[in-house]
């Protein structure tokens, strides 16, 4: 059987035609735009399927470069660190930390669920990370990253159950959110939309170049190339004090959350509207390097048990989205389109969760201390928060 072996710019370049692909089939299947499915993943999902069965009939194989896909992962989690500004999110009032308390509870959870059905299949505990909180509200972006890290050394599967989930996260999300927020509407309160707390700015905001100059880009680079230096540096330091081993990944996030509000003290803030620019496209790359390689008869092999996971997973969400937000937030409008894009984020990924609150605005009104205190709490709390715990549970596991 031959086999082609591509080169780092072989490999960005069948990703980038991988990402092309997935736009047009997403506009010609509908229920893929709809559902918020990234065309990486969609066009991902069709080429891994078409290159396995080629190999399996012994027409070729293919063999891709993970060199690219590596650096972009963590230029991703670079960008995701520097958008932690834990002053903004202490500005947005009370709403934004109830919506951190149900994150880090439905973090807990999702692993709990994810463990107990995996014992239930005979599987490694740890494996269950991989149906929780690692695939659900992390993403395929973190369910690829922890396949790779050395707490996942010797999980057979753990990519594709990861990759799995995420995307039936994805489609669960559209599905559970909309129902359950219209439920809560019909029993809420008036809304609160007079309580919204904006934060202040120090000063006026600087006039800016537009956002695709050079003049943005190159200091944008410098601070993530930056982060990418420091963070085995950060690591190598972790694991000689305190004796614990750190994914790469996760060192380089922590340096950018820790860049990014020391600068934010020194009223020298970052330009995270350009890092977030750069990490999107990283991410979209990456995803596409990543589902390339996905092992089809693994994921066949595990289907049941996803099925029964993601399941699970609906159910724990809709929990602690009613008994925490719901409660928290006052039981009113607010709370309730709060309640539906947490379950549409915390199953699938914010544009999921954000999809669901516009609907519910356009049918029974404005919420914006819901928008707001989603928006603040995802974006700055629930990628770090899920990192850390996950690493305790990882830990915890023997791992």
């Amino acid at each position: 059987m031959p086999t082609f072996e591509l080169n780092p710019v072989w490999t960005l370049v069948l990703a980038l035609v991988t990402i092309e692909f997935g736009k047009r089939l997403n506009k010609v299947v509908v229920w893929l735009d709809l559902g918020n499915i990234p065309p990486a993943v969609s066009a991902g999902l069709v080429l891994s399927l078409a290159f396995a069965v080629a190999r399996h009939f012994g027409w070729f194989d293919l063999k891709l470069d993970n060199g690219p896909r590596n650096l972009l992962l963590l230029v991703f989690f670079a960008s995701l660190g520097f958008g932690a500004h834990l002053k903004q999110l202490a500005s947005a009032g009370g709403a934004a930390f109830a919506v951190c308390a149900a994150i880090a509870i439905a973090i807990v959870v999702q692993n709990a669920v994810g463990i107990a059905v995996a014992r239930a299949f005979g599987e490694p505990a740890a494996l269950g990370l991989f149906m929780g909180s690692i695939a659900f509200l992390g993403g395929h972006g973190t369910a690829t990253a922890w396949a790779e890290a050395p707490q996942a050394a010797g999980l057979a599967g753990a990519f594709e159950v990861g990759i799995g989930s995420a995307t039936l996260g994805l489609v669960l999300g559209g599905l559970a959110a909309g129902p359950l927020a219209v439920w809560l509407m019909t029993r809420s309160r008036k809304g609160t939309a007079a309580t919204v707390l904006y934060a202040q700015p120090d000063a006026p905001a600087p006039v800016r170049e537009p956002v695709f100059s050079s003049d943005r880009w190159l200091p944008a680079l410098l601070w993530l190339l930056i982060c990418l230096a420091l963070g085995p540096l950060f690591g190598n330091w972790v694991k000689a004090t305190f004796g614990l081993g750190l994914p790469g990944f996760l060192t380089v996030m922590l340096v950018g959350v820790a860049l990014t509000n020391a600068l934010d003290l020194a009223r020298r803030p970052l330009d995270t509207e350009t890092t977030d620019l750069i990490g999107t496209v990283a991410l979209r790359i990456f995803l596409a390097i990543a589902l390339l390689s996905l092992d089809w008869a693994a994921l066949a092999k595990h289907l049941p048990m996803l099925l029964t996971a993601a399941a699970a997973q609906v159910v724990a969400i809709a929990v602690v989205a009613v008994a925490v937000i719901y409660l928290l937030m006052g039981r009113d409008r607010d709370a309730a389109a709060a309640s539906g894009g947490f379950v549409g984020f915390g199953l699938g990924a914010m544009p999921v969760g954000l999809a669901v609150m516009r609907r519910l605005n356009a049918r029974f009104g404005d919420t914006p201390r819901a928008l707001l205190a989603i928006t603040l709490a995802a974006s700055l709390f629930q990628d770090t928060a899920n990192a850390l715990i996950l690493t305790a549970t990882f830990g915890w596991l023997g791992r």
